[in-house]
C-alpha cells in the first residue's frame, strides 16, 4: 500500500520569500493554538489542502462550514522599515499517521520550493523536567547554523539535549539534510490540556523574528478560554492514532 499525500492549490498566490509555520498539534496544541490565532489575526485566506487517503476520516467544522483536517493559509506581503515578510500558515487539528508523517513532510517541502517559500517555523508545546524552576519558558532548535541563529533573535532559550517526535522532529532532520531553514520553537506547558497561553509566548518569540508583521498575542489570551474549549472538544473526539507524538526535554 503506498503512502500518498498531495497538495491541492485552491488559489494560486505568490509565495515567493515567505515564511512558512508550521501548526501540527503537540502537547497543550500549541502549534494548533497559535496557527488558527495567525490565520485569524492576519486575515489569512486559504490557499490549499494537504490530503491523503491515510488522513483521519474527519472534518473539521467552523461556524457550521466542514474544512480539511489539514490546510494552507497565506497572507499577502507586508513590508515595515525596509524589512518584507509573507506569511504561510499550515494547520491540523489531528496529527497525522505515523506512517505518513515523513510522506508528509517530504510533499510539504517540496511544495515549499517549488512556492519558493525560505524557512519554515514550527510550533510546539513539551513538558519540561520535572524539577525545572523556570516555568513558562520558551526553546528553539535550528536545523542549520542560520536558523539556530534567530534562536537569539526570538529571545528564546538553546534547546540544547533530548527528543522531538513527530512533525516537527521529522522538519527539522529534513531541513538539515537539505539545508532548509527550520526553526522548532518549544514552549513550555504544565499539563496535556490545551494551553493557549503557552501559544501566546510562541507568537511572541515569533515577532521577534517576523519584524515586517505585527503579531499580537493578547487577543489569544482573552479569548484563550474558548480556544481551549474548541480544541479540547475536537481532541476528545479525535481517534487514538490521531494524537500526537511529543517533544521530550532531558537536562
Amino acid at each position: 500500500m503506498s503512502l500518498q499525500v498531495e497538495i491541492h492549490e485552491l488559489l494560486d498566490k505568490d509565495l515567493k520569500g515567505a515564511t512558512v509555520i508550521d501548526g501540527f498539534p503537540g502537547v497543550g496544541l500549541v502549534g494548533t493554538i497559535a496557527a488558527n490565532h495567525l490565520i485569524n489575526s492576519q486575515g489569512l485566506e486559504q490557499i490549499g489542502v494537504i490530503e491523503s487517503p491515510h488522513f483521519p476520516a474527519v472534518s473539521v467544522v467552523k461556524d457550521g462550514v466542514p474544512h480539511n483536517p489539514v490546510r494552507l493559509y497565506a497572507g499577502e506581503q507586508s513590508c515595515r522599515d525596509g524589512t518584507c515578510n509573507q506569511l504561510v500558515v499550515c494547520v491540523s487539528e489531528f496529527s497525522p499517521p505515523a506512517q505518513l508523517t515523513r510522506p508528509l513532510v517530504t510533499a510539504l517541502f517540496d511544495w515549499m520550493l517549488d512556492k519558493g517559500c525560505t524557512r519554515l517555523i514550527s510550533a510546539e508545546g513539551f513538558h519540561a523536567a520535572a524539577d525545572d524552576e523556570v516555568p513558562d519558558e520558551v526553546y528553539g532548535v535550528g536545523s542549520t547554523e542560520k536558523a539556530r541563529g534567530w534562536i537569539g533573535d526570538a529571545g528564546v532559550i538553546p534547546f540544547k539535549f533530548g527528543t522531538i517526535g513527530g512533525v516537527s522532529g521529522v522538519m527539522l532532520n529534513e531541513g538539515k539534510r537539505r539545508g532548509i531553514d527550520v526553526l522548532s520553537l518549544l514552549a513550555e506547558v504544565k499539563e496535556d490540556i490545551p494551553d493557549a497561553r503557552a501559544a501566546a509566548r510562541v507568537i511572541a518569540a515569533m515577532d521577534e523574528l517576523l519584524l515586517a508583521i505585527k503579531l499580537d498575542p493578547e487577543p489569544l489570551l482573552k479569548e484563550a478560554e474558548e480556544l481551549e474549549a474548541q480544541l479540547r472538544l475536537m481532541r476528545d473526539q479525535a481517534p487514538p492514532e490521531a494524537r500526537a507524538e511529543v517533544p521530550r526535554y532531558i537536562g
